[in-house]
């Protein structure tokens, strides 16, 4: 469903890519019809999405909707990579844009979707999450985009180096949090693999998910072909303890399986 979307809404690459050349170029006009542009169709999917989430009764946080709310430097990556092969496809008459179009529009109309939904939800820490991997991949997209343009030469360095600055700052603010979150899926990785090594009698551990890194909250399933006592728990959160070498708060969904 998202290819499908992203390939009905692939035009949005056409002001993203002026707006890029606008801001390489230093042209005040491009910038601001561009700019223009780009506003009415973030307003639009945001107001149309919003009335959408009113309409379906629906409250449930989906996979995808969950894989939007936390972005960090890989989406960035991904926005810098989508900005790239924007920039040559636009450039090139023999190179598909249509291809490009789609790889600009996955990485920001569900990101929108998804914050029109926070509103629709009036749950504002799934729209700024949702909105800041769209501010991501739009500053990652357009410094890219400029960036490969100005390497395939449609403008002097000296005219384009104020531009790229601007928007290279733009950048870094956005990675601030990038980085943070980054970090913590590493430590969300870390500490789910050396959980997953663990090994304990009669029991197996399954579905481990870190909810807390700062409070170090775990939550697991606990399978074994009989109902567990209080102290089998409380030896599996201490094994868990002293493997991770912290304490944590164990959240065990205990499952008796045949």
């Amino acid at each position: 469903p998202v290819i499908i979307g992203a390939m009905i809404l692939a035009p949005l690459m056409s002001p993203i890519i002026s707006l890029s050349m606008g801001v390489l170029r230093q042209n005040i006009d491009l910038i601001a019809t561009s700019s223009s542009t780009l506003l009415v169709g973030m307003s639009l999917a945001l107001m149309f999405g919003t009335v959408l989430t009113w309409l379906i009764p629906l409250t449930m946080i989906t996979p995808e909707i969950q894989a939007r709310l936390s972005p960090n430097l890989l989406d960035l990556g991904v926005a810098i990579f989508s900005g790239i092969a924007a920039a040559y496809a636009s450039a090139r008459s023999e190179v598909a844009k249509s291809l490009a179009g789609v790889a600009i529009a996955v990485a920001l109309v569900p990101p929108l979707g998804v914050a029109a939904i926070g509103v629709g939800w009036w749950e504002w820490s799934i729209f700024w999450g949702a909105f800041l991997l769209f501010l991501t991949n739009l500053v990652g997209i357009i410094l890219a985009a400029a960036a490969t343009f100005l390497l395939m030469g449609f403008s002097p360095f000296h005219l384009a180096k104020r531009g790229l600055l601007i928007t290279t700052v733009f950048v870094m603010l956005v990675s601030i949090p990038l980085v943070f979150a980054f970090n913590s899926l590493v430590q969300k990785q870390r500490i789910t693999t050396v959980l997953q090594q663990l090994e304990f009698k009669d029991i197996e551990v399954r579905d481990i998910q870190v909810i807390s890194n700062d409070e170090h909250i775990i939550a697991v399933k606990l399978l074994s072909n009989r109902v567990l006592q209080s102290d089998e728990i409380v030896t599996v959160k201490s094994r868990m303890e002293k493997e991770l070498g912290h304490a944590i708060r164990l959240e065990a969904q205990l499952v008796v399986v045949q």
